[in-house]
């Protein structure tokens, strides 16, 4: 085993980011009665990585239809909402449950960049109930003005 990934829980919990979603994450898990309806569904796994100049930004999303997620990507930040619908009262009438874990509901998640990111050049592919979004890093101008200084008396 890795000192990073005998660590991990430890430093996991000391990025305030981290602690406060894992915190919300956890509150909003139901600890109700089977015949409790819709509670549960309240955030996203997410991973935040660089590769190649990118910033990529991968969640979980089980269940979710892509059509039924908002996104949108600044500078410094993107925002990701989405709603898992739950089954119609006409699915749900015959039905019997001794148990029932799956959640629904809306999600919300803003996820800041570490870095200035080109909001023109994002791009987002949803695969297996994974939304992948790339988003380039913004690159710095070249470019510079040389300033003169006058000096008053």
């Amino acid at each position: 085993m890795a000192a990073r990934d005998k660590y991990y829980p430890m430093m996991r919990m000391m990025d305030p980011e981290n602690f406060f979603d894992d915190f919300a994450r956890n509150l909003a898990t139901p600890f109700f009665d089977n015949n409790f309806k819709g509670f549960g569904f309240n955030s996203a796994s997410v991973d935040l990585y660089r590769k190649d100049g990118k910033i990529f930004v991968e969640a979980e999303l089980p269940g979710i239809n892509p059509d039924n997620v908002d996104l949108h990507v600044y500078g410094d930040r993107l925002t990701l909402s989405a709603e898992k619908k739950s089954e119609t009262k006409d699915e749900a009438k015959d039905k019997s449950y001794f148990r029932s874990e799956r959640s629904w509901g809306k999600i919300e998640r803003v996820i800041s960049f570490p870095v200035e990111a080109d909001p023109e050049s994002a791009k987002a592919n949803f695969k297996n109930g994974v939304l992948t979004i790339e988003v380039a890093e913004k690159t710095q101008d070249k470019a510079h003005k040389k300033v003169s200084i006058t000096a008053e008396a």
